[in-house]
């Protein structure tokens, strides 16, 4: 493990960098507040004074992250304009949303190490990880989505909600095991070409996004229109 931490961070941000470091390649279960501790040259009762308990620990490190992360998505959207010479809105809107998670600053590692982090806490801790995820990103996703349902017209609001969803998944697996596609490709696709994966991810949700609705789409479309028409 790297545990060469830039010296020029005060010791909060310190513990925080170590502590995500381990809960990512330990489980959140396996590192005590004491173990953080000692891989950071700190004393235990500077964790306690700064957070207190492990748990808030693991909401700053969400709080730290997201903040950067949903900042720069909500940047991106609001930069997202129709014009020649510019990718179409739908392939704008993604790399709005997916290329602040896959490039955090500080390096892609870090994006990984993060998503590491979440898939460790989802897996161990089912329930604070539902909460931190509400928390922290379904606000900023519910912007993205309110904006898909507005391009995909011929999306109901539940293909949409469904293909969001989808889109989440091969982002996480994307971050999470990056070298699963090198195995599979027998090192013809690179993990660490960051700008490559981003492309491919865009180039597949937006299919996935543009393809027609499905059946029971439809069928709820439909009943929606339907209630809508008996509501006025």
């Amino acid at each position: 493990m790297n545990r060469v931490i830039d010296a020029v961070l005060d010791t909060p941000s310190r513990i925080l960098e170590i502590a995500e470091e381990l809960f990512a390649e330990q489980g959140y279960r396996a590192v005590s507040l004491r173990s953080i501790t000692r891989a950071c040259g700190a004393n235990i009762a500077a964790v306690h004074y700064h957070f207190g308990s492990k748990e808030v620990v693991l909401e700053r490190i969400f709080e730290m992250r997201c903040s950067t992360m949903n900042g720069e998505r909500l940047r991106m959207l609001d930069a997202c304009r129709e014009g020649r010479g510019r990718p179409p809105m739908l392939e704008q809107v993604l790399d709005a949303y997916l290329r602040p998670a896959l490039t955090l600053p500080g390096g892609d590692e870090r994006a990984r190490r993060f998503m590491r982090l979440r898939a460790a806490v989802a897996h161990e801790h089912a329930e604070l990880s539902q909460q931190l995820v509400a928390k922290y990103f379904n606000e900023v996703s519910g912007r993205f989505i309110d904006v898909l349902m507005k391009l995909l017209k011929h999306l109901s609001p539940q293909d949409v909600y469904w293909r969001f969803h989808f889109l989440l998944g091969a982002q996480y697996y994307t971050l999470a095991n990056p070298g699963r596609i090198q195995a599979l490709s027998d090192g013809l696709c690179n993990p660490s070409d960051t700008d490559r994966a981003i492309k491919e991810l865009i180039a597949f949700v937006a299919a996935g996004l543009r393809a027609p609705a499905t059946r029971h789409g439809l069928e709820a479309s439909s009943a929606s229109r339907a209630k809508l028409r008996e509501a006025r």
